[in-house]
C-alpha cells in the first residue's frame, strides 16, 4: 500500500460560536458529511464564523483515478480539485478562460465542474473516490448555477450568467 504524507486541511465546528442556524445543513449542503475533505466551503459559508480551519499532517492511503484517460494515484479524502492539482492541472480564478477554473471555492458557481463517471459535478467540493473516471473537458455542457438552496439549475432566469 502506498501512502501520501502531506499537509491537509479540515474544518471543525467551534461549538462556542455555533448558534444552530442549520445554514450548513440546509443552504451550504456538505457533499462529504462522513469525513471532511478540506474543501472549506462550510468555513466560508458559515454566517456566525463558527468554523475553524485545522491543518493536519498525516499519512493517507492512495486511491486510483482516471483523468482524461490516464490513470493516477492520489491521496484519499481530498477534493477532486485538489487531486487534479496534485497531478498537474491548474485552475484559473476567472471562468471562461482556457482550462479549468474555480473562482468561488464553495461550489455555488459550478465553474469548477468536471464529468465524473459521466455526471457533471463540482470538483471543489466533491471527494475523490477509488476508481472514479474524470473528464475535464465540459465545454459541450450547459453551465449550472446555484440559485436557492443546494440544488443546481441551468443558467438564466434570476441567476448571474456563469461568465460574469
Amino acid at each position: 500500500m502506498i501512502y501520501f504524507h502531506v499537509k491537509y486541511y479540515k474544518v471543525v465546528v467551534d461549538r462556542d460560536r455555533c448558534v444552530g442556524c442549520n445554514f450548513c445543513l440546509e443552504v451550504n449542503l456538505c457533499q462529504n458529511p462522513d469525513a471532511c475533505i478540506g474543501c472549506l466551503s462550510c468555513y466560508w459559508a458559515c454566517p456566525y464564523e463558527a468554523r475553524r480551519i485545522v491543518e493536519v499532517e498525516e499519512d493517507r492511503k492512495t486511491i486510483e483515478i482516471t483523468v482524461d484517460g490516464v490513470k493516477h494515484k492520489v491521496p484519499e479524502r481530498i477534493s477532486i480539485k485538489r487531486a487534479l492539482e496534485l497531478i498537474g492541472y491548474s485552475f484559473n480564478v476567472f471562468p471562461g478562460r482556457k482550462g479549468l477554473s474555480a473562482p468561488c471555492g464553495t461550489g455555488g458557481c459550478w465553474s469548477c465542474a468536471v464529468l465524473v463517471n459521466g455526471e457533471l459535478v463540482r470538483s471543489c467540493i466533491n471527494a475523490v473516490r477509488e476508481g472514479m473516471v474524470i473528464e475535464t473537458n465540459v465545454e459541450d455542457r450547459e453551465p449550472l448555477r446555484i440559485i436557492h438552496g443546494p440544488q443546481p439549475h441551468t443558467v438564466g432566469g434570476k441567476a448571474t450568467p456563469w461568465f460574469e
